[in-house]
C-alpha cells in the first residue's frame, strides 16, 4: 500500500507540473481570433491615439507597448491605476478579458527591422541623394518612399497613420490651405507640443521629402 501511494502521488506530482508548464500557453490568448480581437479594441478604446496603431508610442504621447509588452498581470494593474496622464480604465470600459486581449495583439508584433537594413535609412545610400544630372530622374521617384518612410518612423504616432489626424491635426487636405514651403516651415519651427525634428533626427532633404508627402495626403 505504501510503494503504491508512493506511485499515485509521483503520478500526480507530474501532472501538477505539466499542469504548470503549460499555463502560460492556456493563459494568454494567442489565438488568430483573440489578436484580432485585442487590435480591435486597441483601436476601439483609443488606444492607439498615444501608443500608437503598432503600439510603437512616442515621446510626446505615450511609451512604446510592443514588440514585447510587459506581463499581463502588470498590465492589468497599471491600466486599472495608471500613472502620469493616462486615463483610468475601469472594468466597465475596458474588462480584464479585453486587456489580455490587446496584450496578445501588442505581444504578436514582430520587432522593428533593424535601421541599417532599410535602404531608405542607411547612410550608404546618401549618394543617390546627391542631386545632379544623372540622378534627377532617380531622385524624383525616390521622393514619395522616403517621404512617407520618415512620416511613419517621426510623425504617425501623432498625426495618424494616412494622416487623418489624433493627438495633433489631421493633415489630410493641407494642401489646399498651405503652399508646400509652408508645411516645410512648420516642421523646421514646430509650435505647441510637435517635437522639434529638424536639424536631427531630421535632415534638410529628409524636411523636403516629408513635406511632399504630407502635401500628397488627399
Amino acid at each position: 500500500m505504501q510503494a503504491h501511494s508512493v506511485s499515485t502521488l509521483r503520478i500526480a506530482m507530474a501532472a501538477v507540473i505539466a499542469l504548470a508548464c503549460t499555463w502560460p500557453t492556456l493563459s494568454h490568448a494567442d489565438s488568430a481570433s483573440e489578436i484580432k480581437a485585442g487590435r480591435a479594441l486597441f483601436m476601439q478604446k483609443g488606444c492607439y491615439e498615444c501608443h500608437d496603431t503598432f503600439g510603437q508610442g512616442s515621446i510626446t504621447t505615450g511609451p512604446a507597448l510592443a514588440p514585447h509588452p510587459i506581463p499581463l498581470p502588470a498590465m492589468q494593474a497599471y491600466v486599472r491605476a495608471p500613472k502620469d496622464q493616462m486615463p483610468v480604465f475601469s472594468k466597465k470600459i475596458l474588462s480584464d478579458d479585453d486587456i489580455s486581449k490587446i496584450h496578445a495583439y501588442l505581444a504578436s508584433l514582430p520587432p522593428s527591422r533593424p535601421a541599417d537594413s532599410i535602404a531608405l535609412l542607411n547612410t550608404s545610400t546618401s549618394s543617390t541623394r546627391t542631386p545632379d544630372n544623372s540622378s534627377s530622374t532617380s531622385r524624383t521617384a525616390h521622393l514619395p518612399a522616403h517621404g512617407a518612410s520618415i512620416y511613419a518612423a517621426n510623425c504617425a504616432a501623432c498625426h495618424g497613420q494616412n494622416g487623418e489626424g489624433g493627438v495633433g491635426p489631421a493633415l489630410i487636405d493641407l494642401s489646399n490651405r498651405y503652399k508646400t514651403a509652408d508645411i516645410e516651415a512648420r516642421i523646421r519651427e514646430p509650435k505647441g507640443i510637435m517635437p522639434r525634428l529638424y536639424p536631427k533626427p531630421l535632415s534638410a532633404e529628409d524636411v523636403k521629402d516629408v513635406a511632399g508627402y504630407v502635401e500628397s495626403l488627399k
